[in-house]
């Protein structure tokens, strides 16, 4: 009965807290006294008879993002695994490599990355982006496979070994299973994260959401229309991700 009167009682202030985030909202817009016009900005998905400047860029961020996300994994599970090994130099390297990833802001890596790597290398702004995304997803992965792989119950790495499975047959079929389950949840977080923080690329001038948004703002003068519309979009990539990463979780489960 308490649990009852308790889950009421929440139920009622989720509902008074979303009424009064929509009345506040409502009341700011009222206030600015702005006249909307979104068909400046709709004009940009469609041009010519061929996507638009938005649908454009839609595509850049969605292969930047990808991209960065596939490689990070790839390498930040490398990464973990070293973070977990034996051998003192690889892991103290790998150590030194996560904290100074994780513990520097984004824009100072990617501004590295291109005017100093990218130049020593002949780096195009979109190759250094992804670089940097990668990079940076991979200081986080690590972490999150090394804290999931330090917290594992050593009596199953033993009772493998006793009936005979090698190293990677442990880790393939007794640990990873149950490491993915553990980590999705926290790998998806990170990939929602990398999307968003995507949007950095457009400094180095690679075609991105945020940089079609710019432009799009200097030429319509749209800018509350404008931001709304990549904000949404941004919202269907995260959401999507967010979805795919629920279902996964279920599957797995099921398993």
């Amino acid at each position: 009965m308490k649990e009852k009167k308790l889950n009421l009682i929440f139920s009622i202030a989720s509902v008074s807290l979303l009424l009064l985030f929509f009345f506040a909202l409502y009341s700011a817009f009222k206030k600015m006294d702005y006249e909307w016009d979104f068909r400046a900005v709709i004009s940009y998905f469609w041009q010519d008879g061929k996507p638009g400047l938005i649908l454009q860029a839609l595509w850049g961020t969605f292969y930047v993002s990808t991209t960065s996300i596939f490689f990070g994994s790839v390498f930040g599970i490398a990464f973990g695994l070293l973070l977990v090994s034996r051998e003192p130099v690889a892991r103290k390297a790998t150590y030194w490599y996560v904290e100074v990833f994780r513990n520097t802001p984004v824009l100072v890596q990617m501004y590295i990355s291109y005017y100093v790597i990218g130049t020593l290398f002949n780096l195009s702004s979109l190759q250094a982006g992804i670089l940097t995304l990668s990079a940076f997803c991979a200081a986080y992965v690590a972490e999150i496979v090394r804290g999931t792989l330090q917290q594992f119950e050593k009596g199953q790495i033993e009772a493998a070994k006793s009936i005979g499975l090698t190293p990677f047959q442990t880790y393939y079929l007794v640990i990873g299973p149950q490491a993915l389950r553990r980590m999705l949840p926290a790998l998806v977080g990170q990939f929602v994260s990398l999307v968003k923080d995507s949007s950095l690329v457009s400094v180095l001038g690679t075609v991105d959401l945020t940089k079609a948004a710019l432009n799009i703002v200097a030429v319509s003068f749209r800018s509350f229309e404008t931001w709304f519309v990549i904000a949404l979009l941004y919202l269907i990539l995260n959401y999507s991700i967010s979805s795919l990463g629920r279902w996964l979780e279920r599957k797995l489960a099921v398993a």
